[in-house]
């Protein structure tokens, strides 16, 4: 009885896990990604494309950085899950990135920032300020300098002790987005080491 017990148990967890759902090291999602047409399907009423410029889209940019930041951490034998700005599934992870680039009206308005929900350790937060602020060149906003960065809807699909929302910098603004295009698989592997750092 005990040994069908366990059994039935074991199927009734497996069967209430979405389809999809993975265990992983690290949920890389890039921000925007697949909308406009992912957001009926997953009940997403604020379909936002993110922000453009004469030099790019974010919805353009963040799958870039997004793929190389995960060809960096699973060429150093981690297990990532990739998303895309809508899933249905919920993960669980050590770590959450989402990739994201601002957008500010008037231009140059804006920078880097970085976003976290509450229970993510200061200390990770912290490293990866100081990470960044020595590789981008202008300005560093802040943290959770909105409530789109400290209630991001992603933070809520992914169980992890570690997430974080990263705005790379502003790309409605000429001097940044000229530093930034160039150099979005190499945002995506700086990402990546400091992560596999991170989780040493």
């Amino acid at each position: 009885m005990t040994r069908f017990l366990a059994a039935l148990a074991a199927a009734l967890l497996v069967c209430s896990t979405p389809a999809g759902a993975q265990t992983v090291d690290v949920v890389v999602q890039a921000g925007h990604e697949g909308r406009p047409a992912s957001c009926a399907p997953n009940h997403v009423h604020a379909c936002n494309l993110g922000a453009s410029s004469a030099a790019g889209r974010e919805i353009v940019w963040t799958p870039i950085v997004a793929d190389a930041l995960a060809a960096t951490l699973r060429a150093a034998g981690l297990r990532v899950a990739r998303r895309p700005a809508d899933y249905p599934q919920h993960d669980t992870a050590r770590v959450a990135v989402y990739v994201h680039m601002d957008g500010s009206a008037p231009p140059c308005l804006s920078g880097a920032s970085v976003g976290f929900p509450a229970a993510t350790p200061h200390r990770f937060i912290a490293d990866w300020e100081r990470a960044y602020r020595r590789y981008f060149p202008y300005r560093f906003v802040g943290e959770n300098i909105s409530t789109n960065e400290s209630n991001y809807y992603g933070f809520r699909k992914v169980t992890a002790p570690d997430k974080f929302l990263i705005e790379y910098g502003e790309l409605t603004c000429p001097a940044q987005a000229a530093w930034l295009k160039p150099r979005l698989r190499d945002l995506g592997a700086f990402t990546a080491r400091f992560i596999i750092a991170e989780l040493r």
